[in-house]
């Protein structure tokens, strides 16, 4: 817990389940609970980023070397990558009310989550694909509370965790199937995740810390923009993909 670079808040939320733990003994069953939840804790990859390569140019050289053709969607993300690179140079801070989420739309096949790749390997971040394709369960996004047996993290705290850095590139695939149940509606949930207003203070249900996904490049894919909900398409801006 002491190298893990934790922010001070979840420190403390460690240092009290630890001080739980040790009271409890190993034969109490809600040890093991208690145990698995500090494991996570110490799974997701607090102090962690990648260093960022900004490059316009070499973003073009990286998007042509995997791609043919696809000059418009090309032209709009190297773009994206310029206004960020400008932002960075002059100091200007990320607008938290602006911003919205690239979202590549086409037919199926057309190379849309290999764009997204490239575009990792352009930043030079890690890329952590995320298939939301028949997600019905809001739990799926913000995971499940602790009480229930076999609860886990959400999608997202699983994304870090495989990344090993606080900044990856999270490609968020087959948005337009995300389905609302009685279990839910993890399209809302989506929403909260999508906004870089709320983003640097999301709460996973099961650890019940504030976790930055500020820093998080979003990337949605999708095959038809029609099936999207309406806000969380407004948070999106849409990139479309030739058949």
């Amino acid at each position: 817990i002491a190298e893990a670079g934790m922010p001070e808040a979840v420190r403390e939320q460690a240092d009290k389940e630890l001080a739980r733990f040790e009271r409890m003994g190993e034969s109490s069953p809600e040890s093991q609970m208690i145990r698995s939840y500090l494991d996570w804790l110490l799974a997701v990859p607090w102090g962690e980023r990648s260093d960022e390569v900004l490059d316009p140019e070499r973003t073009r050289e990286v998007l042509d070397a995997d791609h043919a053709g696809l000059d418009d969607v090309k032209k709009r993300i190297v773009e994206y990558i310029a206004v960020a690179k400008l932002r960075k140079e002059r100091g200007i801070e990320p607008d938290k009310r602006a911003g919205a989420i690239l979202t590549l739309i086409g037919p199926p096949g057309t190379g849309k989550t290999s764009i997204g790749e490239s575009v990792a390997k352009a930043l030079n971040r890690e890329f952590v694909r995320m298939s939301l394709g028949g997600v019905r369960d809001e739990a799926e996004i913000r995971g499940h509370r602790r009480t229930y047996i076999g609860a886990l993290p959400g999608r997202l705290v699983r994304a870090l965790r495989d990344a090993k850095t606080m900044n990856p590139v999270i490609l968020l695939d087959e948005v337009d199937k995300v389905g609302a149940d009685w279990r839910g509606d993890p399209s809302a949930a989506l929403l909260e995740v999508l906004d870089p207003a709320q983003n640097s203070t999301f709460r996973d249900h099961y650890l019940d810390v504030e976790i930055d996904l500020s820093q998080v490049v979003f990337i949605a894919t999708a095959n038809q923009a029609e099936t999207i909900p309406g806000p969380l398409l407004d948070r999106m801006e849409v990139i479309r993909f030739d058949g």
